[in-house]
């Protein structure tokens, strides 16, 4: 077998095990193969740094990192990759160099309210810098749809550490009633509600807590939450590869058919969202763009996003050009 078709052939059984949520042992070595045998300018390479960061942030988080470099090396607008380093430099207690890396998530995806709230509650119990993280948990409270409470509570630390006390309370009171389990916010109310002391002994929350994957936050398996996600997601991705919002209704209408027509069971937003922008390029004809690229946008594997494509194109017969989705881009 040629090494171009031996990495090939290595890169579709990681994303087999990959889809199958095959374990570390299984997934690793298929993964450190690739690295092992892909030329350095071949895009396997990518793909196995971006999911042996994955796979080792929170046992190995420093491996991690080296792992995220090269990917950041090859595209520098990955916001993903940027809101990972960051995670990853929290674990190590770099909470300067993860707040870096969360500013430059955001000039990618300036609206994704995950890191928003990463950020400000970095810069309020990490940094200290309650006035410089409000304004960033402000915005990740309007644009987080639902509501998540854990955005809500690290709201009503920062707020109460500015002393505004009736605010901060009234959000963890918020918090209390949003949380599948309310006693993890019960400390931060009675905390508040004591007058936010300052000695650390009290302190609610650490910089260690609260800081999260974008893509790990807990989903509500119901329809609505489903739309909310996937269309998000696609605001984000479409806006950041430079698509004009002709595109992004376009996008929107093709996603409503196809929920409408097929009814499917969306297990990761992510992958149903990007084989949505992946149709929608191929209905306008946008050059340069393959499942590969676009599964690598939205940190999926691209044997996820063919399939999802595949279903949405039987179900909606849909093709290049397609006047249902073509209109005014």
């Amino acid at each position: 077998m040629s090494e171009g078709r031996n990495v090939e052939a290595l890169r579709e059984r990681a994303e087999r095990a990959l889809d199958e949520g095959r374990g570390r042992r299984t997934i690793e070595p298929l993964l450190e193969q690739i690295l092992r045998v892909a030329p350095q300018d071949d895009p396997a390479r990518i793909f196995a740094h971006r999911h042996l960061a994955e796979l080792r942030l929170e046992i190995d988080p420093w491996s991690a990192a080296l792992h995220l470099r090269k990917v950041l090396a090859a595209s520098t607008r990955d916001d993903m990759a940027h809101s990972l380093m960051a995670l990853a430099q929290a674990l190590l207690g770099n909470y300067r160099a993860a707040v870096s890396s969360y500013r430059r998530a955001l000039q990618v995806a300036p609206r994704n309210p995950w890191y928003h709230h990463n950020l400000g509650h970095l810069l309020d119990v990490a940094l200290d810098d309650p006035r410089g993280a409000l304004g960033h948990l402000e915005i990740a409270l309007a644009q987080a749809d639902p509501p998540e409470h854990e955005i809500t509570a690290s709201a009503a630390h920062c707020l109460a550490r500015l002393d505004r006390l009736d605010e901060a309370a009234e959000l963890a009171r918020r918090a209390c009633a949003e949380a599948p389990f309310p006693q993890d916010h019960q400390a931060l109310l009675e905390w508040i509600e004591r007058g936010a002391p300052l000695d650390p002994g009290e302190q609610p929350l650490r910089a260690e807590t609260r800081v999260h994957r974008a893509s790990d936050r807990p989903r509500p398996a119901d329809g609505l939450t489903v739309d909310v996600a996937v269309l998000s997601l696609l605001e984000r991705h479409l806006e950041a590869a430079g698509l004009t919002e002709a595109h992004l209704a376009s996008a929107r209408a093709l996603w409503t058919d196809y929920r409408e027509e097929r009814e499917p069971n969306v297990k990761k937003p992510e992958v149903a969202a990007a084989a949505v922008h992946y149709a929608i390029a191929l209905v306008h004809g946008v050059g340069g763009v393959t499942q590969a690229a676009i599964a690598r946008r939205y940190g999926v594997a691209p044997g996820s996003v063919s399939r999802s494509f595949g279903d949405i194109r039987s179900a909606l017969a849909l093709r290049p050009g397609d006047p249902r989705y073509h209109h005014g881009a």
